[in-house]
């Protein structure tokens, strides 16, 4: 291989780090519910724990520590993982989040636009639906998946 090639190589990979690549995913507990995922690579994970990291002077020991402020980093996650839905109904919120009440009488058919607001109270009440989008979002093979079914939907044409 040549020595410009390395390089070029080297400088696409780091380029791919930096950049997101978002898919849409069914929730697998909810039918009918689609989740857009932003791939969380090394670097977007590096770049929400500075962001969400704190420092604090311990008083015991009298030195500086770092701690992660839970709430920034759910925001954080949110912010940069989370990038929309579609299918998401006061019916199927319900089902996310046990025991809601909704009031002002909305009908349970009524789709929740996207917000970082309502992602973010999701991801703070329902354990099972942070630890799916995580998952999801950390998983490579999710984002590379998606080139080879394309390829081979193209193939079979």
């Amino acid at each position: 291989m040549a020595e410009k090639t390395k390089v070029d190589l080297a400088e696409w990979i780091r380029k791919a780090g930096k950049s997101q690549r978002v898919v849409e995913f069914q929730y697998p507990y909810l039918p009918g519910l689609f989740i857009s995922i932003a791939h969380a690579s090394k670097f977007i994970l590096q770049q929400i724990r500075e962001i969400a990291k704190e420092s604090f002077i311990n008083p015991r020991t009298r030195e500086q520590e770092d701690r992660f402020n839970d709430e920034k980093l759910r925001s954080e996650y949110c912010r940069h993982i989370i990038k929309g839905w579609r299918g998401l109904t006061i019916a199927t919120m319900k089902k996310i989040v046990p025991g809601l009440s909704v009031e002002g009488g909305s009908d349970d058919s009524t789709e929740i636009p996207f917000s970082h607001d309502v992602a973010m109270a999701i991801m703070e009440v329902s354990i099972e639906f942070e630890n799916w989008v995580l998952a999801s979002a950390m998983d490579t093979g999710n984002f590379t998946r998606v080139d080879e079914k394309k390829k081979e939907e193209f193939e079979n044409l």
